[in-house]
């Protein structure tokens, strides 16, 4: 038996067609029958049954499956008989006009009952005799007195009235009339009984289903939840939609929402060809005004909808991402919040996982967004800009053609905004490619001719058409009746202007508002006026072109800056408004300085940039209490950046010319301007006043140097010989932007700057000359940044090599201290201390910093200037926090050896040979052998401790001695005391090799443990 719900579209599409043939039968004869009103109103309240039917079938199946294909079937019976009342063309041809009928076994044939009255009745015969002489000689006389009948129904656009030959039909239709409206309520009855079972069924389960597909939490854990499922802050659609929002001019998006598609659209798409599908593509060229469409739509969804069961997302350049995800954590996000976090189950599984998978996130979106579509009908979706999304798309346009054109989600309208980029119309045919083949199959299981061969599975509106031509006229009308500059022109000029204008924009919306923009802040008189119509740009990149070319040159330098910083996508973009001009100062001459503002920025660069005002103060680590009126400036248009990275394929120059931008450029820039900034650390705060805090772009250079000095940044510094002039004098320890660390709760704010602050010259030091003093801080900051690849730069730099040779000595000699608890993300284990200076080979030896060794050995360190340096070395062999393995101590060890380090320093209570035969380390063994030949060796028992340790007992012991009873402690495994033995042996028979000498027999074994000292 046929599935019921099989029959319910066509019925549908018959009852609107039946709708529609009455109505333009009631438009066409004025005097129309009344009961033609009534079957109308009928069929309309019979298709809201059968929609209705069709709404609430999907949770439930119907009571009685036989009883309900049987009353659709003669539902659709009775609604062709009705059909052909009034379409003759139809009653002839039924079959070429519709589709046939669903029936079920045994239901008997649309025709094979009585007859149409156009076709006259079977069974009467006298009734059809008299009605054809009647109809002949009405048709002579009307030919004779009104000259041929046009074959067409509708001649004209006058309403005609009824004929002599259909009055004199009309009164044998009418029983006929009366019998099918009849059949409609019998029909209306035994559907709206289906409906009230189904709805009865829906509602006894409703609070079982709930139960099923919600998540068990309670609202501290939904709010929890959703906090980690919502993207970054910046991704925050409701303030993004604000920003559109504000550039929405009255009367320029009506066209859309005025539309008959629009309603289609939002009552979940049309079946009519032709008509608006549930799936909309808006396109069109850059500059077209699809955004601002789209903040238009959504503002009129929200209403219609009363913002519940609706969200958007807006793709955007600057963020540098695929869309995917954050959509669609954006979405369901904002979903759960509009029905008081309902949190699916699945989504309940995603976030105690705290994973992101499409496919899930997809199954969460659609389990929510059935939720919603059974409180409140359907679910409406709006995104924008999709070719903003980083490429490749492919991933987000699968997830948006699936959501547009799956049956699973038929709940949802989705509307998309984008360019007509190849890669989106491509994805788009395909997926039209596999819709089409799925209603092939489709219809080879239906009855022939049920479905249009030309029905879509999406909709596409393109933004070139004559509606947007209109509402661009309405804007530029708008725009100058605002603004105080134009309205002081005559009348009939400023409407030449504005017609002009319209003319020239090829329906792009941005190109109007920049050629106002120009004309506002360049041509004020109507002479330059109607010049500068006569030579208009024709696009948007020459626009932009002509704005650069026009800028005076001693502005070119302050404004290429400006937009290479505004384009920046790094983390060291600029907040503020006034932070950008000073930073712009860059290459700009020192006299002129005070001469820019930001004024000046948007005077100069016009409509290639947006300023906004900021509703607070940007983020800062002090007080800033005098601030009052803060601004924000960003690339007004995306265009704008895709002018400034243009790089055409034909070897052409380069559309912007010496404004042209790239990411490395824009890179180095940035950071030739923070470190620069640093240098001048102070001069922004002439006033007394001003000298508490640093300053809102002595912050910003501080802030964003120390993200420049993070490790995967520093190549670019180390590559780049302008970017590495402006960072080495920022290094000196003694540098003003450091002491604006002052306190601890800053200091933890700028972790890699900190670590400078914990450099102190000591008074103890050698006096040599500034020039080795500064030289010497450098060369700590960069051993306490751990950036060995500066180090080796440095060394080679003229900088360095030029120094005298005696300054170069000192800088080796010079002492200072390394305060570890100001520097508290430094390891505070005893190894520095302000009680004992320190050079800086001391320094890298002691933190094991091999890579600085080799640098400054080469360079002209001297180990033999410290005679302790062995012990040194052996100080925290495994590193400070014993995170190191033996084979960097032992290669600290031979690289000072063999540079000339004294393996036997006297003086002291024990040997570094006898300190590594105590750690069982083979290699450091080898290596003070190699260098010391003196195997039998023992300290002096009068000497000091290298540490200030007390004395211990295997410090007077033979290395064979303690060889035999050491045991360093090593990580426990099940074969440790096989371990320790094999390297006992080892060092043994290694110190034997260097005629080593067994001595006397001890009175007493002495086991050496590793921790004594």
């Amino acid at each position: 038996m046929a599935d019921p719900m099989t029959l319910v579209p066509f019925t549908l599409e018959l009852a609107g067609k039946v709708v529609s043939s009455l109505t333009g039968y009631l438009q066409d004869v004025k005097d129309a029958p009344k009961a033609v009103k009534s079957i109308i109103l009928e069929v309309k309240v019979l298709r809201s049954i059968v929609e209705t039917l069709e709404l609430i079938h999907g949770q439930n199946g119907p009571v009685d499956k036989t009883g309900l294909s049987e009353s659709l079937s003669r539902c659709q019976t009775t609604l062709h008989e009705l059909r052909e009342l009034v379409d003759p063309d139809y009653a002839d041809n039924p079959d070429s006009q519709t589709p046939t009928i669903h029936r079920t076994p045994g239901m008997a044939s649309p025709g094979s009952g009585s007859a149409s009255p156009f076709r006259g009745q079977a069974n009467s015969s006298i009734e059809s005799s008299t009605m054809s002489s009647m109809l002949a000689a009405q048709t002579s006389i009307e030919q004779n007195a009104s000259g041929p009948v046009t074959p067409t129904r509708r001649s004209s656009d006058k309403r005609r009235s009824m004929t002599v030959r259909e009055r004199v039909k009309w009164p044998f239709m009418k029983g006929k009339a009366e019998e099918l409206l009849m059949q409609l309520e019998k029909h209306k009855t035994q559907l709206s009984l289906a409906v009230q079972a189904d709805t009865a069924l829906n509602l006894q389960s409703l609070s079982h289903s709930v139960c099923e597909i919600e998540a068990s939490l309670n609202d501290n854990e939904k709010r929890s939840l959703l906090v980690w499922l919502k993207p970054n802050d910046k991704y925050d659609m409701y303030n993004f939609h604000s920003e559109q929002r504000a550039k929405q001019e009255d009367e320029t998006c009506d066209w859309m929402v005025n539309s008959s598609g629009w309603r289609q659209f939002l009552n979940g798409g049309s079946t009519e060809p032709g008509g608006y599908r549930r799936f909309v593509w808006i396109f069109g060229i850059p500059g077209a005004g699809k955004t601002v469409l789209a903040s238009f739509l959504i503002d009129n969804i929200a209403t219609r909808c009363m913002a519940t069961g609706y969200s958007y997302y807006y793709c955007f350049h600057e963020w540098h991402q695929d869309a995917t995800i954050p959509f669609l954590r954006w979405i369901i996000v904002d979903l759960s919040r509009q029905i008081e976090r309902f949190i699916p189950k699945e989504l309940g599984e995603l976030g105690r996982e705290r994973t992101f998978d499409i496919k899930r996130l997809m199954d969460c979106f659609l389990a929510l967004s059935r939720q919603i579509a059974r409180k409140y009908g359907r679910v409406y979706i709006v995104v924008d800009a999709v070719d903003e999304s980083m490429k490749p798309r492919s991933r987000f346009l699968d997830v948006l053609v699936k959501i547009g054109t799956d049956p699973a989600y038929n709940h949802v309208s989705l509307l998309m905004t984008s360019r007509d980029e190849p890669d989106i119309r491509e994805k788009m045919a395909e997926a039209e490619a596999i819709y089409t083949k799925s209603r092939e199959c489709l219809t080879t299981v239906r009855t022939s001719g049920y479905d249009k061969p030309d029905l879509k599975s999406y909709t596409e509106v393109t933004m070139s058409n004559g509606d947007v031509m209109k509402a661009i006229e309405t804007y530029v009308k708008k725009q100058f009746e605002k603004n105080e500059k134009f309205r002081v022109w005559p009348q009939e000029f400023r409407q030449k202007v504005e017609k002009e204008l319209a003319r020239n924009a090829r329906g792009m919306f941005r190109w109007v508002a920049c050629q106002i923009d120009i004309i506002e802040r360049k041509y004020l008189t109507p002479d330059l006026v109607l010049e500068a119509l006569n030579n208009l740009p024709h696009t948007l990149f020459d626009t932009y072109a002509r704005i650069l070319d026009n800028i005076v040159p001693e502005q070119r330098a302050f404004a290429r800056t400006a937009l290479a910083l505004i384009c920046s996508n790094t983390t060291l973009s600029i907040k503020s408004a006034s932070v950008l001009v000073r930073a712009s100062l860059h290459n700009v001459p020192l006299g002129t300085m005070h001469m820019y503002s930001v004024k000046t920025l948007k005077d100069t660069l016009g409509c290639l940039i947006k300023v906004t005002d900021l509703r607070r103060p940007p983020p800062s680590q002090y007080k800033r209490e005098e601030e009052r009126h803060h601004q924000k400036v960003s690339i007004s248009h995306y265009t704008v950046k895709e002018f400034l990275f243009a790089t055409p394929d034909d070897g052409q120059p380069r559309p912007a010319g010496e404004f042209s931008l790239s990411d490395i450029d824009i890179r180095l820039l940035e950071m030739e301007v923070v470190f620069n900034g640093l240098q001048q650390w102070g001069s922004d705060r002439r006033l007394p006043a001003q000298q508490r805090y640093p300053s809102r772009y002595e912050e910003h250079c501080l802030d964003a140097s120390e993200q420049a000095l993070r490790p995967e940044r520093r190549n670019i510094i180390v590559n780049n010989q302008s970017v590495l002039d402006a960072v080495v004098p920022c290094l000196r320890p003694d540098s003003p932007h450091l002491v604006a660390l002052a306190t601890a709760a800053i200091r933890r704010r700028f972790p890699n700057w900190r670590r400078l602050c914990t450099f102190e010259e000591a008074a103890s030091s050698p006096e040599g000359n500034i020039a080795s003093r500064e030289q010497t801080g450098i060369l700590a900051s960069l051993i306490l940044l751990d950036w060995p690849e500066l180090a080796r730069k440095y060394l080679r730099s003229p900088k360095f090599k030029d120094l005298l040779p005696e300054t170069r000595r000192y800088v080796w000699k010079n002492q200072f201290y390394i305060d570890t608890p100001t520097g508290d993300n430094l390891p505070a284990s005893g190894v520095f201390s302000r009680e004992d200076p320190i050079t800086l080979l001391r320094f890298c030896v002691a933190w094991k910093r091999l890579e600085f060794v080799k640098l400054f050995l080469a360079a002209g360190a001297n180990p033999m200037d410290e005679p302790d340096i062995i012990y040194v070395a052996l100080r925290n062999p495994y590193g400070i926090d014993n995170s190191d393995d033996e084979s960097l101590t032992g290669e600290v060890l031979k690289v000072l050896l063999e540079s000339g380090a004294d393996p036997n320093p006297p003086g002291y209570v024990y040997t570094p040979l006898q300190d590594a035969v105590r750690h069982l380390e083979e290699s450091w063994v080898r290596s003070l052998l190699l260098e010391g030949r003196d195997p039998n060796g023992k300290g002096n028992p009068e000497g000091e401790h290298p540490y200030g340790g007390e004395a211990k007992k295997w410090h007077s012991q033979h290395p064979l001695q303690i060889c035999r009873t050491a045991a360093p402690s090593w990580e426990i495994t099940h074969d440790i005391e096989e371990q320790l033995q094999r390297a006992r042996n080892q060092v043994r028979l290694l110190l034997l090799q260097y005629g080593a000498k067994e001595p006397p027999a001890s009175p007493e074994a002495i086991v050496i443990d590793e921790d004594e000292e």
